[in-house]
C-alpha cells in the first residue's frame, strides 16, 4: 500500500514539474500585427477577459445587439467574472460593432 502511494506521489510530482506555469494565451491576430493598426479597447479586453474560458466561436455565433451583449456580460459577472462597468461597456461596444446582427459575416469571421 505504501508503495502505491509513493508511486502516485512521484507521478504527480513529475506531472507538475512538466506543467506550464503560464495560463492559456488567446489566439494572436496576425493581421493586427502586420498592419500595426490600433485595436479597439474592447477587443483587447475581450481577449484578456473572455478567452480564459471561451473561444472566438462564442462571439461569432451569437450575433447580438449591444444591449444583448451587455446582458450577456453582466450574466458572466453573476457567474464570477470580475469586470468594471467601463470594461463591460467597452466589450459590449466592440461586440455589437464587430459581432452584432448588422456586422458583415465575413468581417466577423476574419477578426
Amino acid at each position: 500500500m505504501n508503495h502505491r502511494i509513493a508511486v502516485l506521489a512521484l507521478a504527480l510530482c513529475t506531472g507538475l514539474a512538466f506543467a506550464e506555469d503560464k495560463p492559456a494565451q488567446p489566439p494572436t491576430e496576425h493581421a493586427d500585427k502586420a498592419t500595426d493598426a490600433p485595436q479597439p479597447p474592447g477587443k483587447a479586453l475581450l481577449a484578456a477577459k473572455c478567452f480564459q474560458c471561451h473561444t472566438d466561436a462564442m462571439f461569432r455565433d451569437q450575433r447580438q445587439d449591444r444591449r444583448a451583449w451587455e446582458a450577456t456580460l453582466y450574466r458572466m459577472v453573476g457567474r464570477g467574472a470580475l469586470w468594471t462597468r467601463d470594461e463591460i461597456n467597452a466589450m459590449a461596444d466592440y461586440l455589437a460593432t464587430d459581432y452584432g446582427p448588422q456586422a458583415p459575416r465575413a468581417a466577423a469571421a476574419s477578426r
